[in-house]
């Protein structure tokens, strides 16, 4: 798998959907992000990372325990051919998903994002954000993806996606399944007039998140969220 330049730069986490590849190399370790550049920035990040640690801990995310052992029983009996076992994972899913910690997670995080809109290649407080979060739910990545490929025509240099790893196999591990789940990351060149939303709406005169990348980026990391969890029971890799 591999990320190229395009006109949106693209967030890959890993994926549960239809795109099944070998594990390919995964690149060098991550550097723990250095909030101190971000400038007023860094109330945002700050706020992103405490709501990450939030959820971080064993305990923090009812119904793991059941996840995580519907998980397993799912990979051991081949999946899908049984429909009990398939119907108990996704009960198991809903019942984390849907907690109250998660959602906290979740609308603290779109309104981050939605707060600090950037656009198309230029998006450093974005990728920033999402690199604080996995920093603080233990999950590997790396990060410089998606560079700008045509400059003569778009702003920016890019290389602000992300590519995160979740799985048992090795990061250079080149055995195994590898499921992949992507989104992107980028906002509109538009002016926010919402109303009733003044303390999560665009600060970024010009910019706004009006087409949903916001809730995209926050979807992916939800799900890293509860994949780390049961990142044991995975037999395969998730990015």
């Amino acid at each position: 798998m591999r990320v190229v330049g395009s006109v949106r730069s693209l967030f890959f986490f890993g994926l549960l959907g239809s795109h099944f590849v070998s594990a390919l190399s995964f690149g060098g370790n991550k550097k723990r992000s250095d909030d101190s550049n971000e400038g007023s920035n860094n109330d945002n990040t700050a706020t992103v990372r405490g709501a990450a640690k939030s959820i971080q801990r064993d305990d923090a995310l009812p119904g793991i325990s059941d996840l995580s052992s519907a998980v397993s029983s799912f990979f051991q009996t081949g999946g899908s051919d049984d429909s009990s076992v398939s119907e108990g994972l996704r009960d198991a899913i809903r019942e984390t998903a849907n907690s109250k910690e998660l959602q906290d997670f979740l609308e603290t995080t779109r309104r981050a994002l939605h707060k600090d809109p950037e656009v198309m290649y230029e998006l450093p407080h974005t990728s920033h954000k999402i690199t604080a979060i996995l920093e603080e739910l233990n999950i590997d990545y790396t990060t410089g993806w998606a560079k700008n490929t045509h400059p003569d025509r778009f702003p920016g240099d890019g290389g602000y996606g992300v590519v995160a790893h979740i799985g048992k196999s090795s990061q250079n591990d080149k055995e195994g399944p590898c499921i992949i789940l992507r989104a992107d990351m980028d906002a509109l060149p538009i002016l926010e007039a919402t109303k009733g939303i003044e303390s999560f709406k665009s600060q970024n005169k010009g910019k706004m998140h009006a087409c949903g990348h916001d809730g995209h980026v926050t979807m992916l990391l939800g799900a890293a969220a509860i994949l780390k969890k049961v990142e044991d029971q995975i037999q395969g890799t998730v990015r």
